[in-house]
């Protein structure tokens, strides 16, 4: 055989080698994109359902929330308002030196129907639809300082918009979940928060002067909000931090889009 004919013989087998491993190759990237494609595919499905059992706890947990504000307003409140009216009947009756104790019970019962019909809307999260976000936050602040819970600071930057209900109801969902945390756990003294309305998102920025904690090591309760916070948050496209040191405070960061 001739060394031409060898060399064409080499060229052509060359060739096939180098069309079967393209072939297996191109075989090869073609079933790995497509068992990428299905990984992806099934996270993105898991991550929708998880999206949907978060969704739905949350819904649930709205609904209970209405139902008790529901159950204080109605049924609560309408008790201590007829056991007002019968103190006020019974206060004229009695001798004068008793109608000052029957009258100071009666106001202190009064301020009670007041803070609980308060409590009542802050839970009810029709109530936060219709006042919106910041007039929420208001009214949670003003609760706080009556009951002399805490001393309060809400400071709003830039330029106020609205986001929508959903939004609102959660961001401010969060902000109740920090805030009774501080009041449980924290023994602090002062709560600040800031609004910050930057042109394409809301910042909340929230600090407390408290006990704080170590975040490596987050008790049972804690670790409860801090996961309702984040679960909440997700559902938004909003971004959370928490951040806390003992005896320092504890801080929380939110970034929400508009």
């Amino acid at each position: 055989m001739e060394q031409k004919e060898v060399q064409i013989m080499v060229l052509v087998a060359t060739m096939i080698i180098i069309i079967l491993a393209a072939t297996v190759i191109i075989f090869f990237s073609y079933f790995q994109k497509k068992k990428i494609a299905y990984i992806l595919k099934q996270r993105e499905i898991q991550q929708r359902f998880e999206e949907e059992i978060n969704k739905s706890k949350l819904e649930i947990q709205e609904q209970s929330l209405r139902n008790i504000s529901w159950e204080i307003h109605d049924n609560v409140g309408q008790l201590l308002s007829v056991a007002k009216m019968q103190l006020n009947m019974i206060q004229y009756t009695l001798p004068q030196e008793q109608q000052a104790a029957v009258a100071e019970t009666g106001e202190i019962i009064g301020k009670s129907l007041q803070e609980l019909r308060d409590l009542a809307k802050s839970l009810n999260p029709e109530k936060i639809k219709n006042i919106g976000l910041i007039e929420s936050i208001k009214n949670e602040f003003s609760r706080y300082k009556r009951l002399n819970f805490l001393k309060t600071k809400l400071t709003i930057k830039g330029d106020e918009f609205s986001l929508n209900n959903e939004k609102e109801i959660i961001l401010f969902r969060i902000i109740q979940e920090f805030c009774n945390n501080t009041l449980k756990y924290a023994k602090a003294e002062n709560l600040d928060l800031v609004l910050n309305f930057e042109t394409n998102n809301l910042i909340i920025e929230i600090q407390d002067d408290g006990v704080g904690f170590d975040t490596a090591d987050i008790s049972k309760q804690n670790g409860i909000g801090l996961l309702n916070m984040k679960s909440r948050a997700e559902l938004i496209g909003a971004k959370l931090k928490l951040t806390s040191k003992t005896n320092e405070g504890t801080n929380l960061y939110l970034s929400c889009p508009k």
